[in-house]
């Protein structure tokens, strides 16, 4: 019976063990925003599935790059506190099924993840509601992977931190978008 006993034990640390071995550490964020703007449809939807306005507009995208018709690499700086920035890259495919939808999703959703859609809808002849959302994820084996303090300051913390910071930059890309959209519509006489 001791043997049984100990045979049981040594199971369950081992078990304990293997568990404890596939935890992991995630930082997560999701933001959504709705804003008006005074121009036609058609001019918003070809304005804002132009790549280029991203890493000119949008804080920490530092390149989009088209890869094929339906994929691009998009350059994400993030900037912890205390910690030296580093780069992540995004593989995101358009999966934007009409001309009403931007919709870019990470192609690899278990490491690093970005989802970004915009929703277009006609609110009169020259008034366009979009509305947006962005998710940002980050899956590390552990905690130290993403910030020296992350096992510390825990997921939760950090997660808040992330959407707080993606608020703010998406308030800052629709703001700086907004504007040069007006003043492309006016050089193209839209």
């Amino acid at each position: 019976m001791k043997i049984f006993s100990v045979l049981f034990l040594l199971f369950i640390i081992n078990f304990a063990g293997l568990k404890a071995a596939s935890v992991t550490f995630t930082m997560a964020a999701e933001v959504e925003r709705n804003s008006s703007v005074n121009l036609d449809k058609d001019f918003i939807s070809a304005y804002i599935k132009n790549l280029d306005i991203y890493p000119r507009f949008f804080p920490n995208i530092m390149s989009v790059t088209k890869l094929n018709e339906t994929d691009s690499e998009w350059l994400y700086r993030v900037e912890a506190p205390l910690a030296t920035p580093y780069n992540l890259t995004f593989v995101l495919e358009d999966k934007s099924n009409s001309a009403d939808t931007l919709l870019f999703e990470s192609k690899d959703k278990l490491r690093d993840y970005l989802y970004c859609r915009g929703v277009l809808s006609q609110v009169s002849e020259k008034k366009t509601k979009i509305s947006f959302i962005f998710k940002i994820s980050m899956t590390r084996e552990k905690a130290s992977d993403i910030h020296f303090l992350a096992g510390i300051l825990g997921e939760k913390f950090l997660s808040e931190q992330m959407k707080d910071k993606l608020e703010g930059d998406l308030e800052t890309f629709i703001s700086k978008a907004t504007k040069d959209m007006y003043l492309a519509s006016r050089t193209s006489g839209k």
